[in-house]
């Protein structure tokens, strides 16, 4: 499967597991103003947040991820693309 193709116009989905310095609250208010990013939530446990988000093709995924690198505490990402 080529991750760029989507049948019917579907958009790329993904799932993107982050780590942060401090209050994953703070970085989860921020990621939730990124166009793109459909949900985002702090979590309990090693992984301190999630988004899912959607995007029309590859490109505009990593456009997503890279706004994301712009909040200040998140110190990395950990990205899962829906296949199905």
């Amino acid at each position: 499967m080529v991750f760029g193709e989507r049948k019917g116009g579907d958009q790329m989905r993904a799932y993107v597991f982050i780590d942060v310095e401090g209050d994953p609250t703070e970085v989860v208010s921020s990621l939730r103003d990124i166009p793109g990013v459909k949900e985002a939530d702090a979590l309990f446990g090693p992984t301190d947040a999630v988004a899912h988000i959607e995007a029309p093709d590859e490109a505009a995924l990593m456009e997503v991820i890279g706004q994301m690198y712009e909040i200040e505490d998140l110190l990395s990402t950990d990205t899962r693309i829906v296949i199905e």
